[in-house]
């Protein structure tokens, strides 16, 4: 018994190390100013891109694709901005835990199309925002969680204190959670049927299902969620995306894909998913760097 639970104890302990800094980390990014905690974490960044070898060369890959007609030279420079965004990406959340709704919705977040929301919701059907790992995403979902009922679908990290703390810091962004698990798909159908939105990742499989998809000029995995919720609920798909722009964060709206429906699931979930991984690519191309894809997705042969 002491043996089981000392085996534990030591799986746990890392969660646990990098739970007490990530709670430092928030404490201090609470006392400086927004400028000083992303110059620090802008050097950071640059340190983890020097010393992470595996991961420089995953993002070095990845902006090869996105950027074919560049060189070596500037697929190095991208990949070492992609690092340095990463960083400050994880000080804009922190930042969430203390941002007020007057703050985001009068200072931070420059919204563009968020016409689309009650034209999608008019329909009845809940909305689905689809979004790739890009920019600081919570900032628009602040903008909207304070507006609208909104959720959001996320990982159940480890330790439970770790994952408990993410959740609090999303709350007080108007950010409701669905734990990822078993009962996932139930609670988001059982959301949009309450005719509220959902925010989806939307460029990477984590966990279900995945659809073969050109991506960059390559074969890719894409998850299936989006466009079978739009398929057979009717859901209206809103791709969105933040980019940070001269200190802003411009969130992009929309319009929504316009979902093909033919009977053939299989044929629709398809098509209408690279509908949107054309949609991705141009969000990305916008500015590689703040696309935050640090696992290889690419030169792997897919499994649907």
């Amino acid at each position: 018994m002491v043996g089981e639970w000392a085996r534990e104890w030591r799986e746990e302990l890392p969660g646990y190390v990098k739970y007490f800094l990530f709670r430092g980390a928030c404490g201090l990014v609470g006392v400086f100013p927004a400028e000083v905690s992303h110059a620090v974490a802008t050097a950071a960044g640059e340190i983890v891109y020097r010393l992470s070898r595996k991961k420089r060369e995953v993002v070095y890959e990845n902006m090869r694709r996105v950027k074919p007609e560049g060189g070596p030279a500037e697929w190095h420079r991208l990949a070492r901005g992609c690092f340095r965004e990463y960083a400050r990406y994880w000080v804009d959340f922190l930042r969430c835990y203390y941002l007020t709704f007057e703050e985001i919705f009068y200072d931070l977040v420059v919204p563009h199309g968020v016409e689309w929301f009650d034209r999608c919701r008019a329909k009845g059907r809940g909305v689905v925002l689809a979004l790739p790992h890009y920019g600081s995403w919570d900032m628009i979902g602040g903008w909207v969680g304070h507006q609208y009922p909104f959720w959001a679908v996320a990982e159940q990290l480890r330790p439970r204190p770790m994952y408990q703390f993410h959740t609090e810091l999303r709350r007080r962004m108007g950010i409701k959670i669905i734990p990822l698990g078993e009962n996932t798909v139930e609670k988001v159908i059982e959301v949009l049927l309450r005719n509220e939105f959902v925010a989806l990742l939307s460029d990477r499989v984590i966990a279900g299902s995945g659809v073969e998809v050109e991506f960059f000029g390559e074969r890719v995995l894409m998850p299936i969620g989006p466009a079978l919720l739009g398929v057979k609920l009717g859901t209206a798909v809103v791709p969105c995306q933040i980019i940070r722009e001269g200190g802003k964060y411009h969130g992009y709206v929309g319009p929504p894909l316009d979902v093909e429906v033919t009977g053939d699931t299989r044929r629709d979930v398809q098509v209408n998913t690279q509908k949107l991984a054309r949609v991705f690519e141009d969000f990305i191309r916008r500015d590689p760097t703040q696309w935050h894809m640090f696992q290889p997705i690419f030169g792997r042969p897919p499994e649907a």
